[in-house]
């Protein structure tokens, strides 16, 4: 049986931004970020993103590394992992780039009488959110999807961390200072030294390895035994 484990991948600024001041769409890595994303998503078998984070982007990460479709296909899996979208809002327009990428896509979605039986255009699968996320990755580990690459937005990536969900943190430090608001945690997450029980060693250093283009990887795994 395949262990649950939720990696979270991004790349951000030196000061710890994601996205400009004005928001919107940035992308931050080059082509070393790329190619260690790239990697983890042949690792995954579904890729979890926040609504608003498709609606920055319009599109969703996929492999294209023909040496990493190879390694996954050999592996009896699908070139792609899936594309899982939290998001309570489904008027996502059918021309966006996200509806024509080759991957399966799958919506979660909090239970509504409403959307009940209605599939959004464009997604293969509704998916209900249960009570708390650890119980919806329950309920994925059930449907096959074990190993999930978590790509954000920040409050999803709060509403994890508030669980402690997130078994490993890979993040691509990229040589840019931002400013602003737009951090990879939420500002309005105020208790997250008590959720990590303010204990020395929460994180273990993995991997640190100098990219391309002066970018800077680091691995961290969650301790729980600490």
């Amino acid at each position: 049986m395949k262990k649950k484990w939720v990696k979270l991948v991004l790349a951000c600024s030196i000061d710890g931004r994601i996205a400009y001041p004005e928001g919107g769409k940035t992308e931050l890595g080059q082509s070393g970020d790329r190619l260690v994303l790239e990697e983890s998503l042949a690792w995954s078998d579904g890729i979890l993103m926040g609504g608003q984070t498709l609606r920055d982007h319009q599109s969703i990460c996929v492999i294209k590394n023909n040496n990493l479709l190879k390694q996954r296909t050999s592996e009896g899996k699908n070139e792609q992992p899936i594309a899982l979208i939290a998001s309570n809002q489904i008027d996502f327009p059918a021309s966006w780039l996200f509806f024509k990428q080759p991957l399966q896509k799958w919506l979660i979605q909090k239970q509504d009488k409403k959307n009940e039986i209605m599939l959004p255009n464009g997604f293969d699968k509704k998916i209900d959110f249960k009570i708390t996320w650890r119980d919806s990755l329950d309920d994925l580990y059930h449907k096959g999807i074990a190993k999930i690459v978590l790509l954000g937005g920040a409050n999803l990536i709060s509403a994890f961390l508030l669980e402690d969900l997130i078994d490993e943190l890979q993040i691509t430090i990229t040589p840019h200072l931002l400013g602003g608001d737009y951090c990879w945690v939420s500002s309005k997450l105020r208790n997250l030294n008590t959720i990590m029980k303010k204990k020395k060693n929460n994180w273990i250093l993995k991997e640190s390895k100098k990219l391309d283009n002066n970018e800077l990887l680091i691995r961290y795994f969650r301790n729980n035994l600490s």
